[in-house]
């Protein structure tokens, strides 16, 4: 499994949970505090939590092998005054240093659901210990292009680095948190023109043959599922 095609895996697992944790839910709640748990052979395990802890977290994560899990909360808050009901998930997976944090508005006396599932934010991921060239994070500038419009939003990222396995491992941590990021504002059409740098010389073969590998995952597995992100690729100063 790749990068893109695991982060397409952690949203569905996340989204699994919340339709499972609704109807297990309906009319009363039952248990607010349960994991959701992926094998590293792609099993799915739904787990009650004795206690919300992360020392339960990363006990149970080691005893089936995870690659992935989601963990549930139900949250009463008041907000604005008003009072907000919902449950919250937060997933993570072993190949990404950063966490899905989503949240499901519902009815406080049906535990129905008000509205979709929404995103929230990002949050370090403290429960697995992800793997990555071991080598500085590259050089990453964001810039607004000529392009850019309040309902089109157009940015560039460029992105630089000596090492190709370092370079290729954050083009893909880029992609993921930008639009996951994005995901909030659904009617907005965003477009990202990564400009890709080798410093100190050319890509090699085997860099511009990898970074194939992640244009088509982005288009066959990830694209489909970040429906209001654009990624252009380009390679040099010149683009080309």
């Amino acid at each position: 499994m790749d990068y893109l095609e695991a982060a397409v895996v952690l949203k569905n697992l996340l989204i699994k949970c919340n339709k499972e944790f609704l109807i297990k839910n309906k009319g009363e709640l039952v248990n607010k505090n349960e994991m959701l748990v992926r094998s590293n052979f792609g099993k799915e395990i739904g787990i009650n939590m004795d206690a919300f802890t992360n020392e339960f977290v990363t006990k149970t994560i080691k005893e089936y092998e995870s690659e992935a899990f989601v963990m549930t909360d139900f949250v009463s808050m008041m907000q604005d005054g008003k009072e907000l009901n919902y449950f919250l998930y937060k997933g993570y997976s072993r190949y990404f240093d950063k966490g899905l944090v989503y949240f499901q508005l519902v009815n406080k006396e049906t535990f129905e659901a008000i509205g979709e599932l929404e995103f929230s934010n990002l949050e370090d991921n403290i429960f697995y210990s992800v793997e990555s060239p071991e080598f500085e994070e590259s050089s990453c500038n964001a810039i607004e292009t000529s392009e850019n419009t309040t309902k089109k939003p157009c940015i560039a990222f460029l992105i630089g680095h000596m090492n190709e396995d370092r370079l290729l491992f954050d083009i893909q941590r880029l992609i993921y948190d930008t639009a996951n990021n994005v995901q909030k504002h659904k009617n907005r059409q965003f477009k990202f023109i990564i400009q890709i740098d080798k410093f100190g010389g050319e890509p090699t073969v085997n860099f511009l043959s990898e970074l194939d590998k992640i244009k088509q995952s982005f288009e066959l597995n990830f694209a489909p599922e970040y429906p209001n992100s654009d990624f252009v690729f380009t390679i040099g100063e010149d683009g080309q």
